[in-house]
């Protein structure tokens, strides 16, 4: 602790002094931390000219190596069609490749209509909408006939959702299902307009009934398919999947076996189980056109071969009865 006090008596401020004659004594080292700093500043530039002059010199070096110019990059409009390299030297130029075909792969398409009519009969008064094996599930909310609204509950029966369109249109237009064509109909004395705006249900779509400008309206299309997630022997195939009862059916694709349960097993889960297996295929399952298809992995005309073991998955979903589209080679 310092306990100095400077001319207590004499008035006289010596410490101010000593401080003054201090600071005098260290003028010549704050010069020279002075002039160190201005050194270190100055010596900081010449490193980064330093570091510019390397790096010209590394592109000088580069401009002097006589194959420089010989060399040669080549580049692509579209690099997942072709690649190319250049020797050095190589002229200088654009070349355009004109590519006749590229490599397709090879699909084996099953049978259409592969799935089960909607129902055995005309009697529709039991087939519940949600239940029903449409290729798309129908959704509640309303649809529009004649310019009336229908409105439409997924607990409804198909045979309920005529009736409601026969009301809705004072028995002007009236529904019917064809259980051998497998088709919805609406009829009319006059012009059957179907759909607005301000349509909220897709039974129109699901059941494919189209404007065609006539008074009877009928399904574009076979409406029973597949249900893909429900155990293959109650999927609304056409032809009964049998793993010949044992609950271990087995079928091959190109020499790979391929295991299932008719009771066990979806259509989902078999289409999963190939495309996970060393076969070599993608198994997919199209409801629009109610059909099995099996695509190679690989490009090429390359065939797919097909063979039930045990139960008869192959064959009630048409896969073997179907056509080969032949891949191309490139």
């Amino acid at each position: 602790m310092d306990l100095g006090i400077s001319g207590l008596a004499s008035g006289f401020d010596w410490r101010s002094l000593v401080d003054q004659l201090t600071t005098v004594e260290r003028s010549p080292q704050t010069l020279l931390q002075r002039q160190q700093a201005s050194l270190n500043s100055v010596n900081s530039a010449y490193g980064t000219v330093k570091g510019y002059l390397t790096t010209l010199q590394t592109r000088v070096d580069k401009l002097n190596d006589a194959t420089l110019f010989a060399s040669r990059t080549v580049s692509s409009s579209d690099a997942t069609v072709a690649t190319a390299a250049a020797d050095a030297g190589a002229s200088l130029a654009k070349y355009t490749i004109a590519i006749g075909q590229l490599a397709t792969t090879s699909t084996q398409q099953g049978g259409t209509n592969v799935g089960s009519a909607l129902n055995s009969t005309s009697n529709v008064s039991a087939l519940v909408l949600s239940n029903a094996a449409f290729a798309t599930p129908v959704t509640a909310g309303t649809f529009t006939v004649n310019g009336k609204q229908i409105t439409v509950a997924t607990t409804d029966t198909l045979q309920g959702v005529f009736d409601s369109i026969s009301t809705a249109t004072a028995g002007v237009v009236t529904g019917s299902y064809d259980p051998v064509a497998d088709k919805i109909s609406l009829v009319s004395a006059g012009t059957v307009t179907l759909g607005s705006a301000v349509d909220t249900s897709n039974f129109l779509s699901v059941a494919k009934l189209n404007n065609n400008g006539t008074g009877t309206v009928t399904s574009s299309q076979a409406l029973g398919t597949v249900k893909t997630t429900t155990a293959l022997a109650s999927a609304n195939f056409s032809t009964t999947v049998s793993d010949g009862g044992s609950g271990s059916g087995s079928f091959k694709i190109n020499g790979v076996a391929i295991s299932f349960s008719a009771t066990g097993d979806s259509a989902a889960t078999v289409l999963a189980r190939i495309n996970n297996s060393a076969a070599g295929v993608t198994a997919t399952y199209d409801s629009v056109n109610d059909r099995f298809l099996l695509t190679n992995k690989s490009t090429g005309d390359l065939g797919i071969a097909l063979e039930d073991v045990t139960g008869n998955f192959l064959a009630a979903s048409q896969i073997t009865t179907g056509t080969l589209s032949r891949g191309k080679n490139l």
